[in-house]
């Protein structure tokens, strides 16, 4: 091999070295922005951990015209866009009706899921399942279908609505699956990127329609970030055969930050969140869409 050869495969070989030390950015949010946004971002950093650039310029928006926002505002808007933009679907509807099968399925995939931002998602679910179940104009409706006649009142048909966009989630769910929660990860990946594109579009209107300050200028990196700290996290290198248990992956390096106690989640309660001045970690409330339909209407 000629030396001109070997001075090329050399360095060729450190480029690649280097280049597999270089650090990954991940970003984490802020006690101003609501938990179920937060959790949503270190979710979709921890499944796959080369998304930072792709989230990155919708990261910078949010940033950007949360700064005319209102407390008030961030989080009410952030929390509706989380759950409303996950139970979106565009594909054929789901007829079968919520009911005791539904919450079994629920339960059980709680049970199997450690992941914080899906346990989050199930619990929303089951807290609106229990809710359209105890419902008294649910089961009248429930009621008229099961004796063919047709559904004409505006409440019957609104709650239909909601057991079909429900139900669109409880069909992929199989606890007893291998591969679950995988496959419910990767099937709201998709929705999670989605719903960071629907939170920046409506922060910017929110934004331009404020009196609270002048819209800020566009940010031109992570640097500039406000509402999102962004830190350099040593790539994992390949597992070897001989792994101790000194070894650590990304998530295991990223656990004080990106790990929330079970007891931190949102959870569901009665309460109005609207009301709850408290910082994220302290909220107890889920996005309830399903107490207020009118949401339906965008569907």
């Amino acid at each position: 091999m000629s030396k001109a050869i070997k001075t090329f495969t050399l360095s060729a070989l450190l480029a690649l070295s280097v280049q597999n030390t270089y650090a990954e950015k991940v970003a984490t949010g802020s006690k101003e922005l609501p938990l179920e946004v937060n959790l949503l971002i270190d979710n979709l950093q921890n499944n796959n951990p080369d998304i930072f650039p792709k989230i990155l310029p919708d990261l910078l928006n949010i940033d950007r015209y949360a700064r005319s926002m209102s407390k008030e505002d961030i989080f009410l808007v952030g929390k509706i866009e989380v759950y409303k933009t996950l139970l979106k679907n565009y594909d054929a509807a789901i007829k079968q009706p919520v009911d005791g099968t539904s919450l079994t399925t629920l339960k059980a995939a709680l049970g199997k899921t450690k992941d914080n931002f899906t346990k989050w998602f199930l619990q929303a679910l089951l807290k609106d399942c229990e809710d359209l179940m105890s419902n008294k104009l649910y089961k009248e409706f429930l009621l008229q279908k099961n004796n063919g006649l047709k559904i004409e009142k505006v409440e019957y048909r609104k709650l239909e609505k909601k057991g079909e966009l429900l139900q669109y989630w409880i069909s992929k769910i199989n606890p007893n699956a291998q591969d679950f929660p995988d496959t419910l990860k990767n099937d709201l990946t998709p929705k999670m990127l989605e719903t960071l594109k629907n939170i920046s579009r409506s922060f910017e209107l929110m934004a331009k329609e404020s009196s609270l300050s002048p819209l800020a200028p566009a940010l031109k990196d992570e640097t500039e970030l406000k509402f999102f700290a962004v830190k350099d996290v040593a790539p994992t290198p390949a597992k070897p055969a001989t792994q101790t248990s000194e070894s650590k992956s990304v998530e295991e390096i990223l656990a004080p930050v990106t790990d929330v106690k079970p007891e931190e989640l949102p959870q569901p309660t009665q309460e109005n969140w609207l009301e709850d001045e408290n910082t994220p970690a302290s909220l107890q409330n889920l996005p309830k869409p399903s107490n207020d339909a009118d949401w339906l209407e965008d569907f």
